[in-house]
């Protein structure tokens, strides 16, 4: 269930709903992404009461092994996985790594097809720059910072000692460079906690079932229920022969865990407990209702069409080539993924889900605020506020967000970005570059460049490219649209529409660009000249078009960022003292949570209701040899019909998938599901189609966690990969 951002640009300015969230408003155990050094405090109780035989402490412990150092956080926070062997062995989701088993795929050995199996550890598939976390400890620091500047009366002078007391306290914990450790903001920027990790380097390829069972069911199963996918992939964590973190190396040795997750073969029942650890990335349940109405109105239709756009260029050059739909698949495949999603939620935004709740709590703050004067004084204004800084946004709208989600998330912006080097000496006013300062930039990315022309999409790149810039012609009103798109249309006299005049345009850029033709380029690096570089008509145009970003809509956007973060902290702070009696969870922001519920069904509308797990008999229906998503291998068949399920069987059938009312989203992909005994019963990979508000607004009835059995896991490595020495590794309890 990734949502990740589609470019550095987005990333950077585009954090309009990258907020700390809401308060619980309501006891349902299900809601809720705790910080797992309160759970004793806050949630043991409750977790007990829903089934859990094990306490807090074994959850997490800085003091004695638990849980926590069997759960990792993968490649930054992409997603999550979790040990499942004394030798390093994790499992995650078959989309999270699904942009490695690529990256080892060709037409000759494709991965993706034929799935991949190392059965032995010498067949182990490094992944230079894949990293795998362990949480150390969390602690927070609020008090100490808050104390540190209560009699700092600037903002910008109080934001400035924050951040620099922040950076001192994760170099101390750091302890040299031993453990990544990093200060991050909880609740709105109300507290502060500590967050340290220690990163693991050489992460290797295990085995991945085919794209036909990890993926089985593509796009079209993407985010529904009832699904049948077995959504898994293997890696090892390998350290030094000292046990320590270090790069790839032959020397390396598998990493042996502190703890790692016994596997139960029992079987889930309806009402029994679950709980989910992990690493979600981001959710904004403390939105208001005109954070709402902007998404619903402003931000995601022009997500959603840029995002058909870039997907349609994709699929047409896919499904003309394999190659280059094995170069394509990660990113296809992420990108459709974020597609559905904002999809999803347009269309529960749009029949109002959310909007009487959020209504309902405004009015009742606002109550509590007009009821006395201080409150009054102090929290007034806030919910005004935050509109306010949502109507200013709106005015830079859609241009914003076409930038952003079409044209910077072309490769050929990416490519242009591989320059950045040189940007420093083409600004207006630039100082003139010293000697050898060029041949400096050059080196740096001479080894990039090369990968870009090596990596063969030139061809699509170029049709994402002229696409995007024809979706920003016809989209943004033309008093906002860049000058330089308004000219491409205006100037070619010969094009009889916006099309073809951009089509031209983009076809002269190839012509005439030396950094657009490989030999050129190289022969640029290799004896680089800055007022050829900026004369080039590609590195011109990305500049003016970046300069248009820069100019046009980041002050507008600037000017209200840090307004509405003072805002949103201010109300969240306000719901905090109104609601003194309730217990708070952060919004995520990819640190781990623990989020606990029971395996259940759910009725998504009237007169329909799904049972909470599925079997082998729903692939074998959905089984349809002309359609690339719903493809079995002729071996799972086979397996199937003769009912060859072995000791992962439950009531003579073999479950796919189940269902829990556990609290999740991306970045959560991967992270194991655990029964009341603390033993792995699946993997989480998906949300259902009617929680695709949730990140904003939580919903206990439908809001569910698809999740992967792990006893469908273990035969598909053991009966149809025949992969028993994975197995023999594992820690398997029958009953």
């Amino acid at each position: 269930m990734k949502k990740r951002a589609a470019t550095f640009l987005i990333i950077l300015f585009s954090a309009h709903f990258i907020y700390a969230g809401p308060p619980s408003t309501s006891a349902f155990a299900d809601e809720g992404m705790w910080l797992p050094l309160y759970l004793k405090k806050m949630n043991e109780k409750a977790m007990k009461a829903d089934g859990a035989r094990f306490s807090a402490d074994d959850v997490y412990d800085i003091n004695h092994t638990s849980f926590k150092d069997a759960v990792v956080r993968l490649n930054g926070g992409m997603c999550t996985a979790e040990l499942v062997s004394a030798e390093g062995l994790m499992l995650t989701n078959h989309h999270c790594g699904y942009e490695k088993i690529a990256e080892h795929s060709d037409v000759t050995h494709d991965y993706l097809k034929d799935g991949f199996w190392a059965m032995k550890k010498s067949d182990e598939l490094p992944n230079p720059g894949f990293t795998a976390e362990i949480l150390q400890y969390m602690e927070d620091e609020t008090d100490f910072i808050n104390n540190a500047v209560k009699n700092i009366s600037s903002d910008d002078a109080k934001e400035a000692r924050i951040k620099a007391i922040k950076d001192s306290i994760g170099n101390a914990a750091s302890k040299d460079g031993k453990f990544k450790a990093r200060v991050e903001n909880f609740f709105a920027g109300n507290q502060y906690f500590l967050v340290v990790y220690q990163e693991f380097q050489d992460v290797r390829l295990v085995g991945a079932p085919p794209s036909s069972i990890g993926k089985f069911g593509g796009d079209v199963d993407n985010w529904m229920w009832p699904r049948h996918t077995g959504d898994f992939s293997v890696f090892r964590i390998y350290v030094g022969p000292d046990g320590n973190p270090v790069p790839y190396s032959k020397d390396n040795v598998p990493y042996k865990p502190k703890y790692y997750f016994p596997i139960s073969l029992k079987g889930e029942k309806k009402g029994d407990f679950a709980m989910v650890m992990g690493y979600p990335g981001h959710t904004n349940r403390y939105a208001t209702a005109s954070d709402l109405a902007y998404s619903r109105d402003v931000e995601n239709p022009t997500i959603i069409d840029a995002f058909e756009t870039k997907l349609a260029v994709m699929k047409k050059a896919m499904d003309a080539d394999e190659a280059i739909k094995i170069k394509l698949a990660e990113d296809y495949a992420s990108t459709s993924n974020t597609y559905k999603y904002y999809v999803g939620q347009e269309l529960l935004l749009k029949h109002g889900a959310g909007f009487s709740a959020k209504t309902e709590e405004e009015k009742g703050f606002t109550d509590w605020v007009n009821s006395d004067a201080d409150r009054k004084k102090k929290y007034g204004n806030v919910l005004s506020g935050i509109k306010d800084a949502n109507d200013k946004l709106a005015t830079i709208e859609p241009a914003f967000s076409y930038f952003n989600y079409g044209f910077a998330s072309s490769p050929l912006f990416g490519y242009y970005r591989t320059y950045s080097p040189f940007f420093k000496y083409t600004r207006e006013g630039a100082a003139k570059p010293g000697k050898g300062d060029l041949d400096t930039a050059a080196k740096m990315i001479t080894d990039k460049v090369n990968a870009y022309f090596a990596g063969g999409t030139g061809e699509i790149d170029k049709k994402a490219f002229a696409a995007a810039l024809l979706d920003m012609y016809n989209m943004i009103p033309a008093a906002s649209r860049p000058d330089e798109l308004t000219k491409i249309v205006s100037e070619d006299k010969k094009a009889a529409t916006p099309e073809i005049a951009v089509n031209d345009f983009v076809d002269k850029l190839y012509k005439k660009s030396m950094l657009l033709d490989k030999d050129k380029a190289s022969s640029f690096l290799k004896h680089p000249n800055l007022k050829k570089l900026k004369n080039d008509p590609f590195y011109a145009f990305e500049r003016s078009m970046l300069n248009y970003y820069i100019k046009n809509l980041l002050p507008t956007y600037y000017s209200v960022e840090q307004g509405i973060a003072d805002n949103r902290k201010l109300y969240l702070a306000g719901l905090m003292e109104w609601k003194k009696d309730k217990n708070f969870y952060p919004n995520a922001n990819s640190t781990f949570r623990v989020t606990y519920g029971n395996v259940l069904p759910y009725i998504p509308r009237d007169g329909v209701t799904y049972k909470y797990y599925t079997t082998y008999e729903g692939i074998v229906e959905k089984s349809n040899p002309k359609d690339p998503e719903f493809i079995v291998p002729q071996r799972e068949l086979d397996l199937f019909a003769k009912k060859d399920f072995g000791r992962y069987a439950q009531d003579d059938t073999l479950r796919i998938d189940f269902l829990a009312n556990t609290d999740i989203t991306g970045g959560n992909s991967g992270s194991p599901v655990v029964d009341g005994n603390g033993n792995l019963i699946g993997l989480a990979f998906d949300g259902d189609w009617e929680s695709m508000i949730g990140d904003l607004v939580f919903n206990p009835a439908t809001n569910r966690t698809i999740c992967v059995d792990i006893r469908y896991v273990l035969w598909v490595m053991d009966k149809y990969a025949g992969a028993t020495n994975l197995i023999n590794e594992m820690k398997i309890v029958e009953k």
